[in-house]
C-alpha cells in the first residue's frame, strides 16, 4: 500500500515531531508572514492515517533556491521507496514555486548520514561534496598543539597584521565586508553568520594592515545555552592566504578566550573548501586532537 504524501500546515508539527529534530517543530510550527525572506514546506508521508515520513524544507525568495532541512522515515517503513517518495512531493512543489535547484548540508558524524546521501542519490541529487570542516575542543588543547603560534604571530605583527576585536574597530566593518562581496573581492559566504544574533563583539576580530585597510575577518559566536564560543567564518585576502595569517587570528582568538574565560572553554573552528589551506591545517594538525571532529556535506539537485 502506498502511503499518501501530502504538504501540511503548522498546526500538524505536534503529531510528527517524533520525525524531525525539538528545534525544527518549534521553527515549523509557525506560519510565515506574508512578506518573509523564507517560505516553509511541511510534507507528511501517511500511512492508514499515521505519519511515516517527513520532510522539512524552505523556499528562500531571497536566493531563489530550496533547502531541505529535514528528512527522516519511520524505522519501521524503511526501505520502502517512501524517503525518495517525499523527495519528490517537495521537489513538485518547489518547482511550482519556479525554484530551479534544492540543496541541503550535513554532517558526516550524523547516524543516518550514509542512509541520507544514499537516498538523496536514488532522487537523483549531486554529491556528497565536503563543504567545511569543524572541530570542536578546549581552547588550551588547540594552545599546546598550536607550538609555534608565538612566532608566526610576531612575524605576522612584525609584517603589518593588526588584529582588532570588532568592538573596538572604529569603523562600520559589517558595511565593509558587504561592499566587499558585492564587488566580487570576497566570496558570498564569507559573511555566514554577520548578523546572528549570536555574533560575539570581542571575540570577532578585523585584520587590518593599518590606515583602516581591511583584508580579512573572523566571526565569532557565543552560544550561552552550551556556553559554547564557534568560528564560522574566517576569511582573508588572496594575497595574504599563503602568510599564515589567518590561522594566526584563530589561534589569538584561542589565546583570549583562554587568557579570560580558562582554558576548559570549549571553541569550535571552521574552514570551507574555499581555503584549502585552512583546511588542511584543522584536519592535519588539530582534529587528532579535538573532542569532536567532523565534514559538513552538501547535496544538491537542479529542478
Amino acid at each position: 500500500m502506498l502511503p499518501v504524501i501530502v504538504p501540511v500546515q503548522a498546526d500538524a508539527m505536534a503529531s510528527v515531531a517524533h520525525l524531525t529534530f525539538p528545534t525544527f517543530v518549534g521553527a515549523f510550527s509557525k506560519e510565515a508572514w506574508a512578506d518573509a525572506p523564507a517560505v516553509p514546506l511541511r510534507v507528511v508521508a501517511y500511512r492508514r492515517g499515521t505519519p511515516v515520513g517527513l520532510a522539512l524544507a524552505l523556499h528562500r525568495k531571497d536566493y531563489g533556491q530550496g533547502e531541505l532541512l529535514s528528512l527522516a522515515v519511520d524505522r519501521a517503513f524503511r526501505r520502502q521507496g517512501i524517503g525518495v517518495a517525499i523527495l519528490r512531493e517537495v521537489e513538485g512543489h518547489l518547482r511550482a514555486a519556479h525554484i530551479a535547484q534544492i540543496s541541503a548540508r550535513f554532517s558526516d558524524r550524523l547516524p543516518e548520514s550514509s542512509a541520507f546521501g544514499a537516498t538523496v542519490a536514488s532522487a537523483g541529487w549531486n554529491g556528497p561534496v565536503p563543504e567545511r570542516i569543524r572541530i570542536m575542543g578546549r581552547v588550551g588543547n588547540t594552545l599546546e598543539v598550536f607550538r609555534d603560534r608565538e612566532k608566526l604571530l610576531k612575524r605576522a605583527l612584525r609584517d603589518g597584521l593588526m588584529l582588532v576585536p570588532w568592538r573596538n574597530f572604529p569603523h562600520d566593518a559589517k558595511s565593509h565586508i558587504l561592499r566587499t562581496i558585492a564587488e566580487g573581492r570576497a566570496p558570498g559566504w564569507s559573511s555566514a553568520g554577520l548578523f546572528s544574533d549570536n555574533f560575539d563583539p570581542d571575540f570577532s576580530m578585523v585584520l587590518t594592515t593599518g590606515a583602516d585597510t581591511i583584508v580579512g575577518w573572523v566571526i565569532c559566536h557565543f552560544h550561552a545555552g552550551v556556553r559554547r564560543w564557534s568560528f564560522p567564518v574566517g576569511w582573508i585576502a588572496k594575497e595574504y592566504q599563503r602568510r599564515g595569517w589567518l590561522l594566526v587570528a584563530y589561534a589569538e582568538g584561542a589565546r583570549r578566550l583562554g587568557e579570560q574565560f580558562g582554558s576548559d572553554s570549549i571553541a569550535v573552528l571552521e574552514s570551507t573548501m574555499g581555503l584549502p589551506m585552512m583546511w588542511r591545517v584543522l584536519e592535519d594538525r588539530f582534529a587528532p586532537y579535538a573532542q569532536v571532529a567532523d565534514r559538513i556535506l552538501s547535496v544538491d539537485k537542479k529542478l
